[in-house]
């Protein structure tokens, strides 16, 4: 997810990265909350996906395109797919430029923690193993309740 504007959290994390920002947390929040970011970005690519998918629909069934020959299209139809297109990846304010931000948002915050973490574990040996442990060994947690992210036919 490639963007060139400025993080929206450059300033904690560069607060974070030369230490005058600290956070106090457990070693297993840590874990869970960079779980949690990999998950919601996934879930992110996905309803992209699925906006790009819309966007690329050829075929509407709403009199957009007739079969028969000599049959004439039907302009409300034509102007409503073209709108869908739109708000699904064609415009600024898309669902898919919305999701672009939201990604970029949970992307730092994942950086601001990671950033957190490693200065915590980076000189603490005893931390840092204890991490790598948590990491490999914590069992998976539900990052949400599967109500939040409800979606037509799923």
């Amino acid at each position: 997810m490639a963007n060139d504007d400025k993080s929206p959290l450059a300033n904690l994390i560069t607060e974070a990265r030369e230490g005058r920002l600290t956070i106090r947390m457990d070693l297993e929040k840590f874990v869970y909350v960079d779980r949690d970011c990999e998950y919601f970005k996934s879930v992110i690519l996905n309803i992209q996906r699925t906006m790009t998918e819309i966007s690329q629909q050829d075929k509407w069934g709403l009199g957009d395109r007739f079969e028969k020959q000599g049959d004439r299209d039907l302009v409300s139809a034509k102007t409503m797919v073209q709108r869908w297109r739109d708000k699904s990846r064609g415009s600024e304010n898309s669902v898919f430029a919305v999701m672009e931000s939201h990604y970029k948002v949970i992307e730092d915050f994942q950086t601001l923690f990671r950033t957190v973490r490693e200065r915590i574990t980076g000189t603490d040996t005893d931390q840092a193993a204890r991490y790598s442990d948590l990491e490999a060994n914590m069992p998976q947690q539900a990052p949400a309740t599967p109500k939040i992210f409800s979606w037509p036919g799923l």
